[in-house]
């Protein structure tokens, strides 16, 4: 077909389309004048044309010659298991997810074909839990070779935050961090709306961060989908997630908790008679967590009261949303932004599997967020060791 041909499709399309982007109706308008004649059957629009809106509104090109819309959201059916939140998402979210979902294929296809099998993580975990809080909260950190009080060998949340994803990646599972998607920096990530996921496969699970979280968000956020991985289930951590114990949340919840706040740490250097506010700054440094979090923990431990803990939750709501945050992984130098949003096992295994004729370049550029040539031989350059 040429690319000047002009092509008709059905009306029922074009509104399914606008839905689907989440787009404001004035901006497609700016983009395509002639997008009213095209919904009435005035004027219909070129190949090019048609292929340029499909580009635009970020859908599948071939889905608008169907003759109906499709009966359901496409992410819906792919992960409905992702606690029923998705036909709620926004674009760029649904899009993160489906990059991440490409990801994470490639990798437990490339990781079969070298012989791997199930994780060794999962497996002990679901061989040797308790189903007793303590006691599987304690399982979580040896399995990563974790110390009890490992916080104490980090000096800052930076550190901590690193410490634990290069205990994750060494151990099999793939931590992706951004915020925004892909390369496109107009299209910032909204961490009103999501703090992490974790799309699982027992042999590569993926777990994405929302880098415009704080680090405190951030720590929390990856032992939150840590343990999800743990317990094979998928999972989207909305901002609420954080702040209130959900039915289905609940226990994994409170496994993160002790896993990052030890119930016999926080009451060993907890003093009644100290002020509490002051308290909460220093062990919350200690911790490496948010004062949120340690506050709701010592409610949990009756330790303070609930005036005091809704006082600080609302704060922490209040900052949190007021916020503008941005990690400096998000500026400077390229390629450590790249590296830094990229899990750096998941480039190594993307170029060496190029390099060795079994993907190719362009799979591997689009694996990669979009990148070309130069980029790609930088990057393998800086990255991916060799020898």
């Amino acid at each position: 077909m040429s690319a000047r041909e002009r092509v008709k499709i059905k009306k029922e399309m074009y509104y399914w389309a606008f839905n689907e982007s989440q787009k404001e109706k004035e901006e497609i308008i700016n983009k395509f004048p002639k997008i009213t004649e095209w919904i009435k059957g005035d004027l219909a629009p070129t190949f090019k044309q048609l292929e340029s809106f499909a580009k635009f509104l970020k859908i599948p090109f071939g889905y608008l010659f169907l003759e109906i819309p499709p009966e359901t959201d496409i992410m819906e059916v792919e992960f409905r298991s992702i606690n029923n939140k998705l036909p709620f998402m926004s674009k760029n979210l649904k899009d993160t997810i489906t990059a991440m979902d490409i990801k994470r294929n490639w990798m437990s296809d490339y990781r079969r074909e070298l012989g791997w099998g199930k994780l060794a993580i999962i497996k002990k975990f679901k061989k040797e839990r308790k189903n007793i809080i303590k006691n599987d909260a304690l399982l979580a950190k040896t399995l990563l070779g974790l110390k009890t009080n490992w916080f104490n060998e980090v000096k800052n949340y930076g550190e901590a935050y690193n410490f634990l994803k290069e205990k994750l990646e060494t151990n099999g599972i793939i931590v992706m961090q951004n915020g925004i998607v892909g390369n496109n920096t107009r299209r910032k990530l909204d961490i009103i709306e999501f703090r992490a996921f974790m799309l699982y496969d027992d042999i590569a699970p993926i777990i994405f961060i929302n880098n415009n979280d704080s680090l405190g968000g951030k720590i929390f956020s990856l032992v939150h989908e840590y343990v999800h991985v743990l317990f094979e289930q998928e999972d989207l951590l909305l901002k609420e997630d954080t702040f209130k114990l959900k039915e289905n949340e609940g226990y994994i919840n409170q496994i993160t908790a002790e896993f990052l706040m030890p119930t016999e740490c926080i009451q060993l250097n907890w003093d009644q008679n100290k002020d509490a506010l002051e308290q909460i700054n220093r062990i919350s440094n200690m911790l490496k967590v948010s004062e949120t979090a340690l506050a709701i923990k010592l409610k949990e431990l009756k330790l303070i009261n609930k005036v005091l803990l809704d006082e600080i939750i609302n704060e922490g709501i209040r900052n949190f949303e007021n916020r503008t945050y941005k990690d400096k992984a998000d500026g400077g130098d390229f390629y450590n932004t790249f590296n830094s949003r990229i899990s750096p096992t998941f480039t190594q295994a993307v170029i060496r599997s190029t390099e060795a004729g079994n993907t190719a370049y362009s799979y591997a550029f689009r694996l990669l967020d979009g990148i070309r040539g130069r980029t790609y031989d930088e990057i393998k350059e800086r990255f991916v060791p060799y020898g």
